[in-house]
């Protein structure tokens, strides 16, 4: 027994166990006649105790900083503590208000750019002029809301005006081609032989045709007119003419009596001037002079709204959407040619919303067509309300839109409204919603989207931004005050913003330079820097419908006239 007592604990471990383990055996092993330890790789316990030494270090690792986080987090409160309260009321209060007013400058558009050196030379420059510019011009410490913004104030006049028409813009994303053709020029067409009015009986032009003949144009229902010879009407009172074009051709500084009147009368103007452009030996001029306005007033990029007018010659016979766009492209092409930084144009189609939307399946198909012809150049779809949104239906009740919204991309305007009385549920501001839900790459004039703080948490998130045109939401009769535009708040709250034109030679403004003027120095005002102006130039590609790879190019066309410009500032004496 003893002998057999020392085997058994000749047997035993040097060492005990550290844990006491029961080990099952498996009654199948037993049976067959299987030993467990016999079949145990000896290295196994060993395997398995390491992964437990190296989590008990990580663990004990991140304890301990975890401790030391915390231990220096409570010294640093500790400090700005005694700090804080070591001061007085007054510099405690000053503090606070200090960090606040820091804290919301970052959040502006633009508060987190970091600016050269030579930028923030140029930034004191820059407010330096504006200062001077506002104590020599008074335009905003007298500023009270008057007809004709423009003609009152002369912005144009400025130095500041001078240098920001010189600064590069980047891109325009929000213009239309019906708006970007100067009153002076449409009048001098008037000129022309072969030129029939269609005009109403209290003399207001209503439609214009070249034709060798009596144009067999029927009117449309929403207005009456009869054709004369332009030449005819011109002879018998030469002013008179002059008058009624130029009230045709241009917005009301009195301006109108209603949305509808607006709309009607901007309804009008756009049939006269297509019917004056889209004659085709005029439609490659307007193009390239619109063109040179856009280069000429530091524009590089833009994304024209057109509705694509059918061109027609003097004997009556119509070409086709295609020979519109390819007029365009041609047209474009030669003007890149000769301006290199210029980076091109594409083209929303942005065709006129009737009351009903009866033509709306024949904007989808030349969509699709466009699309499927032009795929480099066009890049989305639009309907042009003119102000009257309150009177169509929203954009949700047109199932068509939403069962090509996986084809066709959307830039819709949406929002742009003051119809806070109407009975319907939400119209006011349905467009804004259903123009998100709709998927729209950007929202157009979206006057009322402050009120919607869930879409504008979205719009973040997406990036989708807000095509602001100030100019335009004067002149249609939506704000009168710069200072209360509601853009004032999207810069505020850093928001994404691009800032347009909408149809600035209606008003006689420059294709983007007065809108960033009224933007800089009426809407943000004292908060307004070179970060902000820098930022907007920006965002104009980076919301754009560009690709990454062309983005990429464009941003550094644009950086190397940037940096020429901000050299410009510097040298001003």
């Amino acid at each position: 027994m003893a002998t057999r007592g020392n085997k058994w604990l000749l047997r035993l471990p040097k060492y005990p166990p550290r844990y006491s383990t029961t080990r099952v055996i498996n009654p199948s092993n037993r049976a067959m006649g299987t030993n467990d330890d016999a079949n145990r790789n000896p290295d196994s316990d060993g395997d398995r105790n390491q992964p437990t030494k190296y989590a008990t270090l990580c663990w004990h690792v991140s304890l301990v900083i975890l401790i030391s986080t915390m231990i220096l987090a409570l010294v640093w409160t500790v400090y700005l503590s005694v700090d804080y309260y070591s001061c007085t009321q007054e510099a405690r209060f000053e503090k606070l208000r200090h960090d606040l007013l820091a804290r919301e400058r970052l959040r502006r558009v633009g508060g987190k750019l970091k600016l050269s050196d030579f930028e923030e030379m140029a930034n004191g420059r820059l407010l330096a002029i504006k200062q001077v510019d506002e104590e020599l011009h008074n335009i905003w410490s007298d500023y009270q809301p008057r007809p004709h913004f423009l003609a009152k104030y002369k912005i144009n006049e400025t130095d500041l005006y001078s240098v920001l028409r010189a600064m590069p813009k980047g891109g325009l994303l929000h213009v239309h081609d019906a708006g970007m053709f100067k009153t002076d020029r449409l009048i001098e067409l008037t000129k022309y032989s072969d030129l029939w009015a269609c005009v109403a009986l209290d003399g207001t032009f209503e439609d214009f045709r070249f034709s060798k003949s009596f144009p067999h144009i029927q009117p449309r229902g929403d207005y009456k007119c009869n054709w004369m010879m332009m030449s005819n009407f011109r002879q018998q009172d030469e002013n008179i003419a002059l008058k009624k074009l130029r009230d045709s051709l241009s917005i009301d500084p009195n301006g109108f009596t209603s949305a509808t009147d607006l709309a009607n009368h901007m309804r009008r103007a756009h049939r006269l001037i297509l019917g004056l452009i889209s004659y085709r030996p005029m439609w490659p001029t307007y193009l390239i002079s619109m063109l040179e306005d856009f280069y000429a007033d530091g524009v590089s990029y833009v994304e024209l709204r057109s509705s694509l007018p059918i061109m027609y010659d003097l004997l009556g016979s119509n070409y086709t959407i295609s020979d519109t766009v390819n007029t365009i492209i041609t047209t474009t092409n030669i003007f890149r040619s000769e301006h290199e930084d210029f980076i091109g144009m594409k083209l929303i189609y942005a065709p006129l919303r009737d009351h009903n939307d009866s033509n709306l399946d024949t904007y989808i198909a030349n969509a699709r067509f466009l699309k499927a012809n032009f795929p480099s150049y066009f890049i989305g779809f639009d309907l042009i309300n003119l102000g009257d949104e309150c009177a169509m239906p929203p954009l949700g009740d047109s199932l068509q839109l939403l069962h090509i919204s996986k084809e066709i991309d959307f830039y819709f305007h949406a929002g742009e409204s003051r119809c806070v009385n109407s009975t319907k549920d939400s119209t006011p501001d349905a467009n804004i919603v259903d123009a998100l839900l709709l998927g729209s790459k950007r929202m157009g004039n979206p006057f009322n989207l402050p009120l919607h703080s869930e879409i504008l948490k979205v719009m973040r998130l997406l990036k989708v931004a807000a095509e602001v045109c100030p100019l335009s939401n004067y002149y249609m009769q939506y704000v009168s005050d710069f200072s209360q535009h509601p853009a004032a708040y999207l810069i505020a709250a850093g928001y994404p913003i691009v800032v347009g034109s909408d149809y600035p030679y209606f008003w006689n403004a420059a294709p983007l330079t007065d809108d960033f003027y009224v933007a800089f120095v009426g809407i943000a005002n004292g908060q307004a820097n070179l970060r902000l102006l820098k930022q907007l130039a920006m965002n104009s590609f980076m919301y754009s419908a560009l690709s990454e790879a062309e983005k990429r190019k464009a941003l550094s066309i644009w950086e190397h006239n940037w940096d020429q410009w901000i050299a410009g500032i510097v040298r001003l004496v």
